[in-house]
């Protein structure tokens, strides 16, 4: 299958939209090397080649990771500080070995097939954007029976035409007419590829498998970072139907509260929370903690809602006392740093309310177990904006999805992000029986004006 590599005659007329927090994505470019086939060993091979020529010798393939991923010229002239003249020498031995063998030393990232059927399947338009020449791209993905699955082949010119990632974008971009750029993410392991999209306009993807680290691609700017082919799958799929549908997720962590009774329902004899509003419900998500398979599901949870949401976060901060565990053990799981926000200053000692250390300008997202009416996570906020952190959001294992807590936290600018919500866990006990189906209706009622107690007895 050829693919056409040349750019189109036609002016085109591009425009960038306001991007959703959930967007839906149409239009997806995925990187070749590191993201669709791991071709570290025949890419590596090649360069040792081509330095050989010099009389440079690399005996440790490791020591040449750095050059996966740039254009080769630019990797030449700032790794070896070879002149111009010289790096295209080196290019021209490269692709000797290249062309002939190094291109064959790769394989197929595992996961990586079935991601893209079923992209296809769903009707996603999956197109390469790769700094290698699209000669040899064509080649790859003929090679591993990978062509069906792309719309379009973009990449450089073996002339060195398109040697920039954002030149590449464009110019799969204006070959497929693609003029809304909120329908489109550019998907890559390397900062390159964050960089590139984002010259080009559009939302970007970081994924782990691949040659770069998470704080490459956080610091690139990349707006979701994903650990495996299967959890951007997952993502790309789920936003596919944005909030019209339960995703697993949130209906596992339903289940996951019911099971250990972290959620009570109690529609006709209603609890009294402190303000005084009586409700049908009571969270006490502490219980989590005595609970280590559901602990491991919970924490594994908030450690993905960050990467995918927050890719640029740098600390995690507790909200007292609830957060405060669940902080320290997704900080571990991530290698981030954690700390807590008293809900006032000491008394004594240091007299600190932020408790552990905290830079200004740092980037912190901060945990919390519930949110309601948002007063409590939003004096955390206030507290750490004071301090000169930039708050990226909030991730909270359960809300209720109250108006006045959504209000509070938008007129505040402040995202929320939570594994569950009221209204999940309402269907989910109304399906495992936990309460009547009937009693779904009441639990809404409640929610969206909890000072309407009509609910209370059935009266409806």
């Amino acid at each position: 299958m050829k693919y056409r590599n040349r750019l189109s005659n036609r002016p085109v007329f591009l425009s960038t939209h306001t991007h959703d927090m959930q967007p839906e994505y149409t239009y997806i470019l995925l990187d070749l090397d590191g993201t669709v086939t791991d071709s570290m060993e025949g890419i590596t091979k090649s360069i040792q080649y081509a330095l050989k020529h010099f009389g440079i010798e690399v005996k440790d393939l490791n020591d040449l990771r750095k050059f996966v991923g740039p254009p080769l010229k630019e990797s030449l002239m700032e790794f070896c500080h070879f002149s111009t003249d010289e790096a295209e020498e080196g290019i021209r031995r490269d692709r000797e070995r290249f062309a002939e063998t190094g291109i064959y030393e790769n394989a197929v990232y595992p996961g990586m097939e079935r991601l893209l059927q079923e992209l296809n399947e769903a009707g996603k338009q999956v197109m390469l954007a790769t700094g290698k020449p699209a000669y040899y791209a064509e080649k790859i993905l003929d090679h591993f029976h990978l062509s069906r699955y792309f719309k379009f082949v973009g990449g450089s010119g073996l002339d060195g035409s398109l040697s920039h990632k954002d030149e590449v974008i464009r110019h799969v971009l204006e070959n497929n007419d693609i003029r809304d750029l909120s329908d489109v993410v550019m998907v890559g392991d390397r900062k390159h590829d964050i960089i590139g999209g984002k010259l080009a306009g559009i939302r970007t993807a970081g994924i782990l498998y691949g040659y770069g680290s998470r704080e490459e691609l956080a610091q690139a700017g990349a707006d979701l970072i994903c650990r495996t082919p299967e959890e951007f799958t997952k993502i790309m799929l789920s936003e596919q139907q944005g909030d019209k549908r339960m995703n697993a997720t949130e209906r596992k962590i339903a289940e996951d509260l019911l099971s250990i009774r972290a959620v009570f329902f109690r529609p006709d004899e209603p609890f009294t929370w402190a303000s005084g509003i009586k409700s049908p419900v009571y969270c006490d998500n502490r219980l989590i903690l005595t609970a280590p398979d559901v602990r491991t599901e919970v924490e594994t949870a908030i450690m993905q809602t960050i990467e995918r949401e927050y890719p640029q976060a740098e600390v995690l901060m507790g909200t007292s006392t609830a957060g405060i565990a669940h902080a320290a053990i997704v900080g571990h799981m991530m290698k981030l740093p954690m700390g807590y926000v008293r809900g006032s200053s000491k008394d004594h000692g240091r007299q600190n309310q932020i408790e552990g250390r905290l830079e200004k300008g740092q980037k912190v997202v901060v945990v919390e177990d519930l949110v309601s009416t948002g007063g409590s996570v939003l004096d955390v906020v206030k507290v750490l904006r004071a301090a000169g952190a930039e708050v990226l959001g909030v991730v909270s294992i359960f809300t209720y999805g109250m108006k006045k807590g959504l209000e509070r936290l938008a007129a505040a600018n402040v995202k929320n992000v939570s594994l569950t919500n009221f209204d999940v866990i309402a269907a989910v006990a109304a399906e495992q029986n936990y309460i009547k189906q009937e009693d779904v209706v009441r639990l809404i009622q409640f929610r969206n004006n909890p000072a309407d107690e009509s609910w209370i007895g059935g009266n409806n």
